[in-house]
């Protein structure tokens, strides 16, 4: 008898509609909820919010697809899609943002790399260019920061 391997991407398990989970859940394979969730959620496999599920979490994940609602911080290392029944209400980090037409997304989103940023000095440069395409030998300046263009 041959036994399938899953992989990180198949939902193996599932919280369902009814059921209010509140603390930390850690998974290996992927998870979809369906019901309440309260707390912390930590994998690196895929979560699943289906249409009636609810979670109120800091997430740290590999990859989330949110069809329900969702309100805290998504630390995604691969992706997030938000579908069109979808609604964040939070601040997503992440490589890869999909939203479909018709989500709701109201928070922030955060897409470079966190780890050459601070490598870096800390905030991200700005650099200048002329017209001819040059670089001009002005001093970088800090996104934000006002410059004295020449007239």
């Amino acid at each position: 008898m041959m036994f399938k391997k899953e992989t990180p991407d198949e939902i193996v398990s599932l919280l369902g509609e009814g059921v209010e989970m509140v603390g930390e859940i850690s998974f290996s394979n992927g998870l979809r909820v369906d019901g309440v969730v309260k707390g912390k959620i930590r994998s690196e496999a895929a979560l699943v919010i289906g249409p009636r599920g609810r979670i109120e979490a800091d997430v740290y994940i590999r990859r989330v697809s949110i069809n329900g609602e969702f309100h805290g911080i998504i630390h995604a290392s691969d992706r997030v899609e938000i579908h069109r029944e979808g609604r964040v209400y939070g601040d997503i980090f992440t490589p890869c943002l999909i939203i479909e037409a018709g989500a709701l997304f109201d928070g922030k989103c955060n897409m470079s790399d966190q780890k050459a940023t601070k490598a870096e000095g800390g905030s991200p440069q700005l650099k200048a260019i002329d017209s001819a395409g040059d670089l001009t030998k002005a001093p970088q300046q800090a996104v934000g920061q006002e410059k004295a263009w020449p007239k």
